[in-house]
């Protein structure tokens, strides 16, 4: 991952490496307490509405790392997110081994790099934001991957480097209008490169991965019926999931001189069935230090891309949608490992569900961020 310049974040909970810990258990955490409430309960951000909420921001977790041996370590994180009743689950179980101080190998549960942020996506106080925008940051449900991946890092004059490469599969639920369905991701392979130069860093990377889920023709849940329709249509073989690869496509570049930072990512998800909409989403971000206390203005996007033949768009307007967002917020860092955080976000719905009279709304936040 590119370098991020919260030293007490990567110490607290980066992956353990080979001299960063004595032989005993290492045991650190973090946790958020959010509360937010919604002035228009028409518009779509999960977790909230128009009676205010302590919950969906809310988010504990801790992380245990054992370095068995000189080259051999052991983490694991467990993660209890109050939008998901406070459930537990382990979002990092692996065991990494480090030949040489610049190369790591690891295997188990491991996050899936998806985004500039991948590594800290539950840890409030890596980033300015309550929370990362939904706009980009949309894939929470599939953040964790069981396999094995294998990164290294580079020096090449004054430009630092980095490379990370993974296979492995994903089984995991995912909601749709509050209707779950059993979805496993096959074959998932990514590749990440990161490049450090001064003030300005860069991240590309790619993902692949073949679908399967437990559609039913003639079922009642929401996709069993899309399904039903384009097979009544003519066109079920489009709307089959089973087998259908995914592609997801990402791009970052970040500046930061300790006065001034800003940040630009764009994602791409391209899919083999129309079932899923392809999407472009971007995200631009800018802050601003006066001591302890930071403030960031961002806009974030993400629009969906149908397909050309006119009853599978016809279909797929069903779901279509178009969203954007501005955020502004500000941090102020109290304390070495805590800090507290206020956002006004206006929320625009261009199209949702098809329809292009979408809703309007401003999300008001609060929050507190901790290390330990």
């Amino acid at each position: 991952m590119l370098k991020i310049k919260l030293p007490l974040v990567s110490l607290a909970l980066m992956s353990a490496s080979p001299g960063l810990f004595a032989e005993e258990l290492v045991v650190n955490g973090f946790m958020s307490v959010g509360a937010g409430v919604l002035s228009n309960s028409e518009v779509s951000v999960k977790g909230y509405d128009d009676d205010i909420s302590f919950s969906a921001d809310t988010v504990v977790g801790v992380q245990l790392s054992k370095q068995v041996n000189d080259s051999t370590s052991a983490t694991t994180q467990l993660v209890s997110r109050g939008g998901e009743d406070y459930d537990t689950e382990a979002a990092w179980a692996y065991v990494a081994y480090s030949p040489d101080d610049v190369t790591t190998l690891r295997i188990g549960r491991l996050r899936t790099p998806f985004f500039y942020y991948s590594d800290f996506l539950e840890v409030g106080y890596a980033y300015n934001w309550i929370r990362p925008p939904e706009e980009v940051y949309s894939l929470d449900t599939f953040s964790s991957f069981n396999g094995i991946d294998a990164s290294r890092q580079f020096l090449i004059g004054t430009a630092e480097l980095f490379t990370q490469v993974y296979v492995g599969r994903l089984l995991e639920d995912f909601s749709v209008n509050g209707t779950a369905y059993e979805f496993s991701l096959q074959n998932l392979a990514g590749v990440v490169f990161g490049l450090t130069l001064g003030d300005f860093g860069y991240r590309a990377s790619v993902h692949t991965g073949d679908g399967y889920t437990d559609l039913e023709l003639g079922g009642t849940r929401d996709l069993d019926q899309v399904y039903g329709l384009a097979t009544a249509s003519g066109v079920g073989e489009k709307f089959a999931l089973d087998g259908k690869t995914s592609h997801f496509y990402e791009l970052a570049a970040t500046w930061d001189n300790g006065d001034v930072s800003a940040i630009a990512e764009v994602t791409a998800l391209e899919h083999e069935t129309a079932m899923l909409l392809d999407e472009m989403s971007s995200l631009f971000s800018v802050a601003k230090r006066f001591d302890s206390t930071t403030v960031h203005l961002s806009y974030a996007s993400v629009r969906s891309l149908k397909e050309s033949d006119a009853t599978v768009r016809n279909i797929q307007s069903m779901f279509e949608r178009h969203d954007s967002s501005w955020i502004l917020g500000a941090r102020y860092d109290y304390d070495s490992s805590a800090a507290f955080k206020f956002e006004v976000q206006k929320i625009e719905e261009k199209i949702q569900a098809g329809s292009t009279s979408g809703e309007d709304g401003m999300l008001y936040s609060v929050a507190l961020d901790l290390v330990f």
